[in-house]
């Protein structure tokens, strides 16, 4: 079999192999909120068992022996493992606590979690929320979208980002990509502007961000609000900071991922944040529960049982991005020779990506990715997935065919018919990887002439 060596890292480049040595054996500690926002359940937790969440305690991830054994398929997101047994652990003891209390919905967790969340962002308001589709319907109507305007958003993403704008009583308008980033093109989008249009919705798709800037740009200059579709995305360095708000996923299958259905609207503007504090919770005044400050609203707002989970594992969301990227860069290695050949193309290893998902494109197209995906399953013994299997103009409902049946988007389109995704989660193990690596090579031999 061949080996795939750990990549090293030189320049300006983050050297992910040093950092994550030196996060493990506690040289670089794990984000903590700052003393004036430290929360009193995490310093509880520490404080009664330092070791609990010693970045230097055993971990699997990085281990050489394979899991599951040789010969058991590589899982493309196994969901037994997306928090590891210790993560486990704490997420109980952090769910525990507050069962014991009784505050399971409203509680003093949520607004511990959500400033620290802020501090870690580096931003001034985090609305917590009961899962990223609701912090989506927030924002949009937090930013002034209603019945009869449009938003313009990209065809590939899941189907929760049209589903919150339909929700506020408006329409998308779908728009192509750019070639590169795959995720919404500012000059497309600006053509796109018309007298209806209210909000750009781009998505970080698969991590990466979208060109936030000049989409701003866009935005000024016809007097359009943007609510960035982070949902991919935490940790990358600039979400929410340059645009009017965006929308963070705590699902379990995300980056941080915790115990439930979760999210969060991340905004530098005060109005806005207590517009969505407001209409996440039934209209209250968020001192006040039961006065109506607001005409109407959801019931939306983070479960107090989820935010302290969150507030356990927040400390482990740093180390978790180190782990991606520097499993990202494996892959890139590992699969340089079918980039060279020109069997495959790769995703740029850039700063700006938190790598939710990996992706190859098969240069061959649809049939070659097709023959490769169902080589790699039944010889490799290796899962891969393809996000999303339908895009939003290709749904087959009524709606989808009145609005969208004369679409044409040839760049979203090109993507998905060539695009797969290689496992990548944050209990990957080397020797799962390599199995992935050598699989994806097999396949392409057998399957492309």
């Amino acid at each position: 079999m061949r080996t795939f060596p750990n990549p090293s890292f030189t320049g300006d480049s983050a050297d992910i192999s040093r950092l994550v040595a030196e996060v493990r054996c506690g040289e670089v500690p794990p984000y903590t909120p700052s003393p004036s926002r430290a929360n009193r359940a995490l310093a509880d937790l520490l404080t009664r068992d330092p070791g609990r969440l010693d970045p230097a305690a055993p971990d699997s991830v990085f281990a050489t022996g394979p899991r599951p054994e040789t010969g058991q398929p590589v899982p493309f997101l196994p969901r037994e493992r997306l928090l590891t047994r210790d993560e486990q652990r704490t997420a109980a003891e952090c769910f525990a606590r507050v069962l014991a209390g009784g505050e399971l919905t409203s509680g003093p967790a949520v607004t511990e979690f959500e400033d620290a969340l802020a501090d870690f962002l580096g931003v001034p308001h985090v609305v917590g929320t009961g899962s990223g589709t609701d912090a989506l319907v927030v924002a949009l109507e937090a930013v002034g979208v209603g019945h009869g305007d449009e938003v313009i958003m990209p065809a590939n993403s899941f189907a929760a980002t049209e589903n919150a704008v339909w929700a506020r009583g408006a329409t998308p308008v779908l728009v192509d990509v750019d070639p590169d980033r795959h995720t919404l093109d500012p000059a497309l989008v600006e053509a796109a502007v018309g007298p209806r249009t209210r909000a750009i919705l781009p998505v970080h798709l698969y991590g990466r961000l979208a060109d936030v800037p000049a989409l701003v740009q866009v935005a000024r200059r016809h007097g359009l609000r943007v609510v960035e579709d982070a949902c991919q995305a935490i940790g990358v360095t600039g979400v929410g900071k340059y645009t009017d708000a965006a929308v963070l996923s705590f699902n379990p299958y995300k980056n941080f991922g915790l115990t439930g259905k979760a999210g969060a609207v991340v905004t530098r503007d005060d109005e806005l944040a207590a517009r969505a504090r407001r209409f996440s919770y039934h209209g209250f005044d968020p001192k006040r529960k039961n006065v109506k400050e607001g005409g109407y609203g959801l019931n939306a707002r983070m479960d107090n049982s989820t935010a302290a989970v969150g507030l356990g594992l927040l400390p482990r969301l740093t180390l978790r991005n180190y782990r991606r990227a520097f499993l990202a860069r494996r892959y890139l290695d590992g699969c340089a020779e079918l980039a060279a050949n020109g069997s495959v193309l790769l995703p740029a290893f850039e700063p700006d990506h938190a790598w939710h998902l990996f992706g190859v494109r098969v240069t061959a197209g649809r049939a070659a990715r097709d023959s490769i995906r169902a080589h790699m399953r039944s010889t490799g013994r290796v899962e891969t997935d393809i996000y999303y299997p339908v895009l939003t103009h290709r749904q087959q409902t009524p709606l989808h065919r009145e609005l969208f049946g004369q679409v044409v988007l040839p760049r979203t389109e090109h993507l998905h018919e060539t695009v797969l995704h290689l496992p990548l989660h944050n209990d990957l193990s080397l020797a799962e990887q390599d199995r992935v690596i050598e699989a994806l090579h097999a396949a392409v031999r057998a399957t492309v002439r």
